[in-house]
C-alpha cells in the first residue's frame, strides 16, 4: 500500500507539471532571442557553424536554458493582473527542458523558421515602423506559467511599458459555435420564450408535417416500411412539433432497446433518430436525393427562417428599440442605442477580445492578424459604425449553410469596413433536431491590423498635440 501510494503521488505531481507541452520551446525561445539580437542564428544558419552543437544537441538546448535564466532581456514571466512580469521562480524552467527531443540537424527547418517568423514581428508589429532590438526593454516567455486566460507563447514589453502578447504559429480561429439561445437572450431577452407560443407553434407544426410528409413520401419502399412501424402514414398530416420526439417504435419487443435496421447499422427506437438517420443517407434513401434536398430548403426558409426567427426577432425589436434602428439603402439597418450594444457585445465576445490586444501569427508569422482588446472597442465605440441585416431571402443557395437563417453584421471604423460577422442558426445535430445552434464567422478587413494600429497612433498624437498646447497656455 505505501508503494501505491507513493506512485499516486508521483502521477498527479507529474500531472500538474504537464500542462505546457514543450513540443515549440526552440521555437519559442529562437524567435525571442533574434528579436533581441537580430543576428543571433545568422552565423548557425548562414554561415555554417553549428560544429559544437551538430554532435550534442543537447549543449544547444543548455545554451537556451542558460539565456532564459540569466535574468537579462528574456525572462520568464508570467502575469499579474492584465501586467506580465518577471516571475523569480527559474526552477520552473529545468521542468519543461526535461526529456526535450531536439536535434539540430533533424530539426533544421525550426530554427530557420524562428528567425523567419521574428523578421516578421520585427516588420509588422508596429504600425509603419520597424521593430529594432534597442526599442525592446523584455521579452517574457510564458512557457509553464500559462494558464486558461494568459495561454500566449511570449509578450514584448517596449521602453515605453507597452506590452505585446503574442501566439506563435498559431492562426486565429475566425468560426466559433453557441446555442442560438445564448445569443437570443442577449439580443431579445425575454421574448425568447416566445419562440414556442401559440402564435408560432402552428408554424413549428406545419414544418414537422411538411419535414415527416416529405422524408415519407419520396423514400425508397423499404424505408417507408420502416417509418411505418413508428407512425401511420394518415397521422403525418395532423402532426406536432412536440409530439414528434415523443414517438416510439410501436412494436413492444422492441420497446426498450429498439429495432437493428441493417441499412443505418444500428439499433432505433425513436422516431426523430430514424428520420435522421434516414436524411444522413439521402442518397441511398431517396430516388432524387437533390429535388428532395431543394424541396426542404424552400420549406425551412419560410417556416423556420421567415416566419419563426425573422418575425419572433423583428417583433421583439421593433417593439422594445424602436428608436435604435434606422433602415438604410441597402437594406441593412444602422444600430443605435441598446441594439447597437447588444451586438457589438456579440461581436466583441465570439472575436475572443480580452483586456489586452492579442497577435496570432501563423506559420513562420506569414499570416499576422491582430485581435485588439476590449479597452480599443470601448475607446473608440462611438467611432464605429454596426450596421446589421437578418431579412430571409427566397432564392435558394447551392451552398447549405446561406439557406440557413443569416443575421449579417458589418462593422465600420471612420467609414471604412473593419469587420463582417455572419451567425448562422440552424438545427445543432441533424436537420429537425430540435435545438438550434448559432455558429459565428468573422472576416477581418484586409488592413485590419494597420486601421487598429493607426487609429492608437493618431489618438496618441492628437493627446501630444493637447499636451503641448496646454503647456504653452501654462506657460503664457
Amino acid at each position: 500500500m505505501k508503494w501505491i501510494k507513493n506512485y499516486k503521488i508521483f502521477k498527479e505531481s507529474k500531472q500538474e507539471g504537464s500542462t505546457y507541452s514543450n513540443k515549440n520551446i526552440v521555437q519559442e525561445i529562437c524567435t525571442s532571442m533574434v528579436l533581441i539580437n537580430n543576428e543571433f542564428l545568422d552565423n548557425i544558419l548562414d554561415r555554417g557553424l553549428k560544429a559544437r552543437w551538430s554532435e550534442d544537441s543537447s549543449v544547444f538546448i543548455n545554451d537556451l536554458k542558460n539565456m532564459l535564466m540569466a535574468n537579462n532581456r528574456l525572462n520568464l514571466g508570467k502575469f499579474e493582473g492584465d501586467k506580465c512580469v518577471v516571475d523569480t521562480e527559474i526552477s520552473k524552467i529545468n521542468g519543461v527542458f526535461n526529456d526535450l527531443d531536439f536535434s539540430i540537424e533533424r530539426d533544421w527547418d525550426k530554427l530557420s523558421n524562428s528567425r523567419t517568423t521574428a523578421r516578421n514581428i520585427i516588420d509588422k508589429l508596429v504600425p509603419d515602423e520597424k521593430l529594432s532590438e534597442e526599442r525592446i526593454r523584455y521579452i517574457f516567455w510564458l512557457g509553464p506559467n500559462k494558464d486558461k486566460e494568459h495561454s500566449e507563447d511570449i509578450v514584448i514589453e517596449l521602453n515605453d511599458g507597452k506590452q505585446y502578447s503574442l501566439f506563435l504559429n498559431k492562426n486565429i480561429s475566425n468560426q466559433k459555435t453557441a446555442s442560438f439561445n445564448t445569443f437570443a437572450d442577449d439580443l431579445i431577452g425575454e421574448d425568447i420564450g416566445k419562440l414556442y407560443n401559440e402564435d408560432y407553434l402552428v408554424h413549428w407544426n406545419k414544418l414537422t408535417q411538411e419535414w415527416v410528409k416529405l422524408i415519407y413520401e419520396n423514400a425508397n419502399k423499404d424505408i417507408q416500411k420502416h417509418i411505418e412501424k413508428f407512425v401511420e402514414s394518415k397521422r403525418i398530416e395532423t402532426l406536432g412539433y412536440f409530439e414528434y420526439y415523443d414517438i416510439r417504435h410501436q412494436d413492444p419487443k422492441f420497446k426498450h432497446l429498439g429495432e437493428f435496421i441493417e441499412i443505418f447499422d444500428k439499433n432505433i427506437l425513436n422516431f426523430s433518430d430514424l428520420l435522421n438517420e434516414i436524411w444522413k443517407k439521402k442518397d441511398i434513401c431517396f430516388m432524387d436525393s437533390e429535388r428532395v434536398s431543394k424541396e426542404w430548403s424552400e420549406t425551412k426558409i419560410v417556416l423556420l427562417n421567415s416566419k419563426i426567427l425573422e418575425s419572433l426577432i423583428t417583433s421583439s425589436l421593433k417593439t422594445n428599440f424602436p428608436d435604435d434602428m434606422v433602415k438604410l439603402d441597402d437594406n441593412f439597418k444602422l444600430a443605435g442605442g441598446t441594439v447597437k450594444m447588444k451586438l457589438f457585445k456579440a461581436v466583441v465576445e465570439k472575436m475572443g477580445s480580452l483586456e489586452r490586444p492579442i497577435y496570432y501569427l501563423g506559420q513562420n508569422g506569414n499570416i499576422f492578424n491582430l485581435i485588439p482588446s476590449r479597452v480599443f472597442f470601448r475607446k473608440y465605440y462611438d467611432d464605429i459604425e454596426l450596421k446589421f441585416d437578418y431579412h430571409q431571402y427566397f432564392k435558394i443557395s447551392e451552398d447549405e449553410d446561406n439557406n440557413d437563417f443569416n443575421i449579417k453584421i458589418n462593422l465600420e471604423l471612420d467609414g471604412k469596413r473593419l469587420i463582417d460577422m455572419i451567425i448562422s442558426v440552424k438545427f445543432s445535430s441533424g436537420e429537425m433536431s430540435g435545438k438550434l445552434s448559432a455558429k459565428y464567422k468573422f472576416d477581418l478587413s484586409d488592413d485590419f491590423n494597420y486601421m487598429i494600429g493607426s487609429k492608437e497612433l493618431s489618438q496618441y498624437e492628437v493627446q501630444d498635440k493637447e499636451d503641448s498646447e496646454n503647456n504653452i497656455e501654462d506657460d503664457n
